[in-house]
This record gives C-alpha cells, structure tokens and sequence, in this order.
C-alpha cells in the first residue's frame, strides 16, 4: 500500500516537472521570435515625411488596400557588412536604392486582407548570431480594376531589436516589442464602380395618318344629289313616253 501511494507521488511530482519544463520552452521560443504586422493604405497624395513608423499599432487606417502583395527577407548578413563603414541611416538607404540586390532569403510572403493587414508570425530575432535585420518589400499590387496605384510604397528595413515609443513621440523606452506594427503607404486612387444607366423602351412610332379634312364626306354628298337627280330626269322620260 506505502508502495503504491509513493508510486502516485512520483508520478504527480514528474508530470508537474515536466509541464514545468515545456511551458519554460515555449516562453523561451516566444521570446526568441517577433511578430511583424503590415497595415496597408491609400494615400491621394505623398503622406508627410513626419509621419513615421514606430512600430505601435496607433494609426488609423482610412483607405485600407486589400491585395497588395509583401514579401519579408533575411538580410542580417548584409546590413551588418555595409554598416560597419557607415551609419545606420546610410545603410538603410543605400539597401532600399538597391533593393533587389538584397532579395535573397525568404522569411514570408503572402497578401493582404479585406482589412489591408496581413502578419508575419514568430520571425526569429537574431541571425547568424546577430540581431535579425529584415527588408520588407512590396511585391504585388492590388486589382487595377479596384485601386489606381500611382506611387508604390518604399521598402521597409526592421533592425531589432525595435523599442516602445514613449509618450512623448520623440523618444524610446526600454520596453523592447512583441509585435512590431508597420504602415507602407501607397499614392492613388479608388476606382469607383461605374453605374450602369437604366435601359428605357423606345416609344413606338404611331402609325401615319392622313389628316381629317372632311373633304370625302362633302364628295360622297354631292355624288347623292347627282344620283337622284338622275333618276328623276330618267322617271319623268319614262311618264312622258307612256302617255
């Protein structure tokens, strides 16, 4: 009996060291991987260059784009070779000049919902041993029968680790994010839907008539008149013979 109930024991104490265990895993692996929503929108003209990504999820989204199709790449390697004789700001530029120059690992790609969003789940964030450096490209455009795109939206370079805004926009706080929020912006227009006219019958020719001018009924009473003085001149020939 002592056997048995140390037998129990046992086995709750290994099943909850082992919950214990893979629970620690998963919050280890979720803290290795970020998530990277994109958001996409339609502008009517060039949005104001103050107007930055800051990775919260605190714009709105007027004219959302749906199809628009992103495409996220591995590009760690190469930013960390061209930073080291530049500036980050530099480096950033010169990639997104030369954009298909740096199109080479894959990470994701698919297009955007009904709500212009479309998430690039549990990215790693770090590479070859390096915080992960990404190049997000738009690489299809919406249906032409729906969305007149005159600029598309410039490449977008993510270095992590990317930090919290703090509230007074200017400035970061130490709280790294989760989920990184982006907003790429295209110049166009919505194409409206033209209206198709109601169809009216054309009306029907009426028939042509020759206009009533009483001319045949005043004909038809003087061929009478005629008649029958005819046949009185004719009875008084016939009276006149027989007498």
């Amino acid at each position: 009996m002592k056997n048995k109930s140390l037998f129990i024991k046992i086995t709750i104490l290994l099943s909850t060291l082992l919950v214990g265990i893979f629970t620690g895993q998963q919050a280890f692996a979720d803290d290795r991987t970020i998530d990277i929503v994109i958001h996409k929108q339609l502008w009517d003209q060039a949005p104001d260059a103050a107007i930055q990504n800051t990775g919260a999820a605190d714009q709105d989204i007027k004219d959302p784009i749906e199809g628009v199709g992103f495409t996220i790449y591995d590009i760690t390697e190469d930013y960390y070779k061209l930073v080291k004789g530049s500036d980050e700001t530099t480096t950033i530029q010169m990639i997104q000049e030369n954009v298909a120059d740096y199109q080479k690992i894959i990470r994701g790609q698919g297009l955007t919902d009904e709500k212009g969003t479309i998430k690039f789940s549990q990215l790693p964030k770090s590479s070859g041993g390096k915080n992960a450096v990404y190049l997000i490209v738009e690489t299809a455009l919406p249906d032409p029968e729906k969305v007149e795109v005159e600029k598309a939206a410039e490449p977008l370079v993510v270095a992590l680790p990317v930090y919290e805004m703090s509230t007074d926009g200017k400035t970061y706080t130490d709280k790294e994010l989760a989920t990184v929020h982006l907003y790429p912006k295209n110049v166009g227009t919505i194409v409206e839907k033209p209206v198709t006219p109601t169809k009216h019958k054309k009306p029907s020719k009426p028939k042509k008539r020759l206009p009533q001018t009483g001319e045949a009924k005043s004909f038809l009473g003087i061929l009478g008149i005629l008649l029958i003085g005819t046949a009185i001149i004719l009875w008084r020939k016939h009276s006149l013979r027989n007498k």
